[in-house]
């Protein structure tokens, strides 16, 4: 974004949460989550226990917000305002949960 001010072009950068669109956002995570999980050695699955497991898989789906017009609406705006904002966050968890955990002491954040 600094570096091409030099050329006189105005970056704005939108920053979103999981969104869940058609299964895409929350089945790739969730296959993420998987591989990693597969990858361990069996002692090391054995000592986090398969609760560990699903409490990942339901996080992903409680994080997931299904409204995408919020990405949308911030792309709108910095496309077409005369003064665009440098960022935007679009989701519930991009304004207020990682926000929140960006300026919360350590072991608050770590606790969540």
């Amino acid at each position: 974004r600094i570096e091409m001010q030099h050329f006189g072009v105005k970056v704005s950068i939108v920053e979103h949460g999981f969104f869940k669109a058609e299964d895409v956002n929350s089945d790739i995570l969730e296959k993420h989550i998987f591989k990693l999980w597969n990858r361990l050695t069996p002692e090391i699955r054995d000592s986090y226990g398969e609760k560990y497991l699903v409490e990942c898989k339901s996080s992903v789906k409680t994080l997931c917000d299904y409204d995408t017009s919020n990405v949308i609406k911030c792309m709108e705006h910095a496309l077409i305002a005369k003064y665009p904002r440098t960022r935007y966050r679009a989701g519930w968890d991009a304004k207020f949960f990682w926000l929140f955990l960006c300026y919360a002491p350590s072991c608050l954040s770590d606790m969540l």
